[in-house]
């Protein structure tokens, strides 16, 4: 009876999570209220909130699920027996992806997650967005010491560091990208793919220990 309980309820929250996803993407997510997304799956405001506790829960269970598909994405990129700038440039390409896929939430994964993730009252999502969130960094943490390994890399180059580096640069230069695709076009005559892999380029060869025509 406990697990016909469970997979009722985990029916019941992945129904409002695929009505709140359209809203967002529709309206926008602070244009979308608790009372829209309950019109829309036909449940009271009452039973909403038996499944989740406000929207910010709404909107990282979202995020929590676009994340695992990230997951997914860049641990098969990192495989240790693909070509190393291969594994690279996957990464890139699938950061690109996940952007164009889910520009709603591209911008809030970055974000700093300002609750107590060892608080037993914090929801579930957000333990579970900062532990992936990890997993991934662990991923690129060991394509960056297989490169060292491989003696293409840099020996000085710090991981945690690093990691966190190229987080930021890579995901600022994507979104950039995306959002000024008409001036990189106009003002730079060039295209939104070119210039992400010239930034690419460049900035992997900031850890290169020699600098090559990648």
């Amino acid at each position: 009876m406990g697990r016909r309980k469970k997979e009722l309820a985990d029916f019941h929250r992945d129904s409002i999570i695929t009505i709140a996803e359209t809203l967002f993407k529709k309206n926008g997510v602070d244009n979308t209220t608790m009372n829209d997304i309950a019109r829309e799956a036909e449940y009271s405001k009452a039973t909403l909130y038996v499944y989740f506790k406000n929207k910010e829960e709404i909107v990282n269970c979202i995020i929590f699920k676009s994340m695992k598909m990230l997951y997914d994405r860049i641990q098969t990129a990192t495989q240790p027996g693909n070509d190393l700038f291969a594994r690279y440039y996957v990464i890139c390409n699938e950061l690109t992806a996940y952007c164009d896929d889910y520009p709603l939430y591209f911008q809030t994964v970055l974000q700093e997650i300002n609750v107590d993730v060892n608080n037993e009252d914090t929801p579930m999502v957000f333990r579970e967005i900062f532990e992936l969130g990890e997993q991934i960094n662990e991923l690129i943490g060991t394509f960056f010491v297989d490169g060292i390994k491989q003696g293409v890399f840099r020996s000085d180059i710090k991981i945690p560091e690093t990691v966190f580096m190229f987080w930021a640069s890579l995901s600022g230069i994507i979104l950039m990208a995306w959002k000024k695709q008409q001036y990189i076009e106009q003002a730079m005559n060039t295209t939104k793919k070119d210039f992400l892999k010239y930034s690419f380029d460049t900035l992997l060869n900031s850890i290169l220990k020699e600098k090559q025509n990648v």
